[in-house]
């Protein structure tokens, strides 16, 4: 019982960091809609926002299902990152 909980929850984890992963993959996709010269001017408009909504989906979904300690693994790269970034131009 015990084992199929842990193995619930790494499946959830994956599925939330495929999530994120097409968070991520849906921008490259926003940018060769907008550039398609076969669509209508509307059309380069319309799809890449639709486009851009579903990301916003991906990724509140991903990050639900990832769950905060995934987050808080990036917010910790992330100040890490900014204290050596900021650091370095402080000399």
């Amino acid at each position: 019982m015990k084992n199929s909980a842990l193995i619930f929850s790494l499946f959830k984890r994956f599925i939330g960091i495929i999530f994120i992963t097409l968070n991520y993959l849906s921008y490259g996709l926003m940018v060769k809609l907008a550039a398609d010269s076969n669509l209508s001017a509307n059309e380069r408009i319309v799809y890449p926002a639709l486009v851009y909504a579903a990301s916003w989906v991906f990724i509140v979904v991903g990050i639900y299902l990832a769950g905060p300690e995934l987050v808080a693994k990036i917010k910790e790269y992330f100040i890490r990152f900014k204290q050596k970034f900021f650091n370095g131009y402080d000399k």
